[in-house]
């Protein structure tokens, strides 16, 4: 019970924000309001996608699951696109949303790689508070440094992954006061935003991910969008700044997450290499 009320709080503050979600500083469009309807173990997509992302686990009386298995459960490490790595440069290739000097829903974050169970992987750890909730953090990776020298590339991504693990830093507090060291709900919104052309960037919410995981310290998810399928979505053949953008909303205990990978595929599912990012 205390979990379904857990995860009914959380989808009440979900839909409150899917509103104020909205625009990065390089782009004048907004996210359009959505009501999603999420379970802690079905992702429940907008119709620019097909497929739903690896479920979380809720099951009474299932063993926590160790760290150590948590290599195991990534999609796409073996053959990704972009892998992160200790002595890489963060700022140049991924930056948080900062509107009005973070004074909106989103959050201060610090971006950094650590090591997870041995794999090196680009951590977002939220820092601000509001109401009792960690605020918002968002993220935009920038798609022109990972084209760089090849951007005629950018023109055939049809399909974009990422391997993302959620680990939990401080205890939830359940409504009958039980404390545990879960992450709980990992919601969000998975966005790409190409250039215009003419300086801004379009938005386009193409993946709404609603998961959970409440038994074990961490969960483990892949997230998939087709920006291919939906006119405007596509990036372009341009050295100006394009993202990939994601976020992920509030909630009321401490946990990063962790990005593992990301791919990027052609239309016939073929992976696209991005010659500086690799292995």
């Amino acid at each position: 019970m205390k979990k379904f009320l857990a995860c009914a709080l959380a989808l009440t503050l979900t839909s409150a924000m899917f509103a104020s979600c909205g625009s990065s500083d390089d782009s004048s469009s907004k996210a359009e309001a959505k009501t999603t309807t999420t379970t802690t173990t079905a992702a429940t997509t907008t119709e620019a996608t097909t497929t739903t992302a690896a479920s979380g686990t809720e099951s009474e009386g299932e063993a926590a699951k160790d760290i150590s298995e948590m290599p195991a459960t990534l999609k796409n490490y073996e053959e990704a696109s972009v892998y992160f790595k200790k002595d890489m440069d963060v700022a140049s290739i991924v930056e948080p949303f900062a509107e009005k000097d973070y004074e909106n829903d989103e959050s201060h974050v610090n971006l950094s790689i650590e090591e997870l169970a041995g794999i090196p992987m680009l951590k977002v750890e939220t820092l601000d508070q509001d109401n009792g909730n960690y605020k918002i953090p968002k993220i935009k990776f920038h798609m022109e440094k990972f084209f760089e020298g090849h951007e005629a590339d950018l023109e055939k991504i049809f399909t974009i992954k990422a391997d993302v693990v959620t680990k939990a830093v401080g205890e939830f507090t359940g409504d009958d006061g039980t404390k545990s060291l879960v992450p709980g709900n990992f919601m969000g919104a998975f966005v790409t935003q190409p250039t215009t052309g003419e300086g801004e960037n379009s938005w386009n919410d193409l993946y709404d991910f609603g998961e959970a995981e409440w038994t074990s310290e961490w969960g483990s998810y892949e997230l998939t969008m087709r920006p291919g399928i939906k006119d405007g979505a596509t990036f372009v053949n341009s050295t100006e700044p394009q993202y990939v953008s994601l976020m992920r909303w509030g909630i009321p205990n401490q946990a990063d997450f962790y990005i593992a990978d990301l791919r990027f595929e052609d239309e016939d599912g073929n992976v696209i290499a991005c010659a500086n990012f690799g292995k």
